[in-house]
Parts: C-alpha cells; structure tokens; sequence
C-alpha cells in the first residue's frame, strides 16, 4: 500500500477580536494580513475563538469579561479557520444569547466548532477531520483553574477537564482515526508563566499513553515551551493569536509585552512520523508581523524549561522565584523596561528622585 501524502495542520493561540479590534475589523482593515498565508498554506487551520459575539447582557459573575460584534467575527475568514475551540474561560461571557450569535455566524462563514454547546450532550463530542485518506480526530477540555465563573442554571455547556473523562475520550476516539489531537484550555496556574505548571507535564504524559498523538494548549497569553514525549509533540500554550486590552468600565487589564510574542505551530503527520514547527509572530499593537527574531527568545525559554524538569528541586525553586519576582516582572512588562529599571526607579523614589 502506498504511502499517505503527509498532512499539514497549523494552529494558533486565543483568537479575541475585544475592544479596539471591534471598530478596526467592523471597518474593514486587514490587521492579519501578514501572517494569513501561513495558515492559507495548511491543510487544516485550528484556533482558539477566546472571545465571542455579544448578546443584550452579560455573566456579571465573572470578571474581566470580552466581547466581539458579530460582524467583527466576519474576519475570521481572512484566516482560513477549518476548525475553532470553544470551551474556554470565557464562552458564558455574554450568556446564552452571545454563544448562539457566534455559533450563527460561525455556520454562515462554515467554519467548524467543537468544545461547547446549548446540549450537553453535543459538547462533549470531537471533530473529525478528513482529507487525502486521512482521518484525524479533535478533543477539546477547559481546565477549572482557569476560572470560567459559570454561575448556577448556565444554559452553555463547556466541555470540562476531568482527567479519567479525557483518558476515556482519548482511548475511544483512537479506535475511530488515525491521530487524535487534543486542545486543551489550561494552565491557569501559571498565566503570563513561560512554562507549564509541573502538573500539566504529568497530565499530558497519561494523555499521550492513552493514545493522544500531539497536544495544543492555549489560555495563559505567553508562548510557552514544549516537549516530546513517546514522539508526541506537547505544546503547553500557544499564547495570544491577537488580544486587544480588556476593559471593563474603569478597570483595565492591559496586554503585557510577553503576551505579544507568539507562534503558528505546524504538526505534519505522515505515516512514518510526525514532525511540528513553529512560524514566530509579534503582536505589533493590532497587528500582527511574522518575526524570525523571536525564534533565540523561545529557544532561550526552552533551555530554561529543560533545565528546571531535569534539576532536582528545579520546579519547587522556580515557583519559589515566581512568587518574589512576577509582581517585579509584571511592572516591568508595562512600563517596557527591564527589571533593573523598576529596581532603579525604586530607588529615586526612596531618596526623592522622580
């Protein structure tokens, strides 16, 4: 029998069109146009859809809240999404009403969606996806920790992480396709972190064992590092696509420079292996511009990465620094100057400087 032709399926981060992005995209611009070949070139384009369409009210439990126009969602297609994930953290932000918008116009522009549902029933199923002889299948989790705030008698239905569930999910489907890829939103743990919490390793290890082939995760706005394991690529999260400042009347959650640093991560299934890639990007305030540059960046966070699995006590140190240096870094990251710089400014201010 013949080799299969080798599938291409490229993926990106948490896809919010919040804020300004309404009134540029409603407009007309094109802020994706640099980066849309990359997915064009793929057989399958998968993303994250983070924020949907807006309804007559909102999920007041939860906090910050997005939202997109259904005609801003009209850009979607510049994107040449096959296939978009829906259970997040944010699919009861704007009830009922905003998820069947989104759905109505997800229909309309025929992309495919998977994750979520006004059924029970329907959110837990994957997606298969065929091609050239190809049958692979798609699973999609939201973790708890990343706070959904879904408040008593929601009519929207997020396919939750429960792990002996997602083994279960994984083992049937496997019997059904050739790969399964699961999408994961997670990671609460450790927002805006470069590396996944020491739990996650272990998640996506009995992931793999049960047969998954790669895992995709999103949700934490950094790029963070990845690993193989039994030749399964692991990407933890995959970062923002494109995030606009969340604002909720006077209270701001502003986009930190990490989170401007991302990638279009490429898995290529062939009978003989799968390989993975990564096409680097900047989010250029609503733009977006491919950058090679970013590739040592992530090259430098991945050595890290594998320094602290392979360290004795290498996590617990590291959640220890955390703790002490994220407020420092956080700072930093808005102002867009280094650590040494708010340690600096710190300093003037003790002694009266400006």
């Amino acid at each position: 029998m013949a080799a299969r032709k080798p599938i291409r399926i490229r993926f990106v981060g948490d896809i919010s069109f919040n804020d300004r992005y309404i009134e540029l995209l409603e407009s007309g611009t094109k802020p994706f146009e640099a980066i849309s070949p990359v997915l064009k070139e793929a057989d399958l384009a998968v993303g994250n859809l983070e924020c949907l369409a807006e309804g007559s009210s909102e999920n007041e439990k939860k906090v910050p809240r997005i939202k997109t126009s259904v005609k801003a969602l009209d850009a979607l297609k510049d994107l040449n999404l096959g296939l978009v994930t829906l259970a997040t953290n944010h699919v009861y932000d704007n009830l009922k009403e905003g998820f069947e918008n989104s759905i109505q116009k997800l229909n309309e522009l025929h992309i495919s969606y998977l994750g979520a549902s006004t059924d029970k029933t329907e959110a837990t199923l994957p997606h298969v996806f065929e091609k050239d002889g190809w049958k692979i299948g798609f699973l999609n989790y939201v973790h708890e920790d990343t706070n959904p705030k879904l408040p008593e008698g929601a009519d929207v239905y997020p396919n939750m992480f429960w792990m002996h569930q997602i083994i279960e999910d994984i083992m049937r489907l496997k019997e059904e396709v050739d790969k399964v890829v699961v999408l994961l939103h997670w990671g609460g743990k450790c927002d805006y972190g470069y590396f996944p919490h020491e739990e996650q390793i272990g998640q996506a290890k009995q992931m793999i064992d049960a047969g998954a082939d790669a895992i995709i995760g999103h949700h934490t706005h950094t790029f963070q590092s990845n690993m193989v394991y039994k030749n399964a690529p692991i990407y933890f999260s995959l970062g923002n696509f494109c995030f606009d400042d969340i604002v909720n009347g006077k209270s701001v959650w502003p986009i930190r420079e990490s989170g401007r640093k991302s990638g279009v991560v490429e898995l290529e299934f062939s009978d003989e292996k799968t390989e993975h890639r990564v096409f680097p990007f900047r989010l250029d305030g609503l733009e977006l511009k491919p950058d090679d540059s970013l590739k040592s960046d992530f090259a430098k966070w991945q050595r890290r990465f594998s320094l602290i699995r392979n360290l004795p006590g290498g996590y617990a140190l590291y959640y220890y620094l955390l703790k002490r240096w994220e407020p420092v870094h956080f700072h930093a990251e808005q102002q867009n100057i280094t650590m040494t710089g708010v340690a600096i400014q710190k300093v003037k201010r003790i002694f009266g400087g400006q």
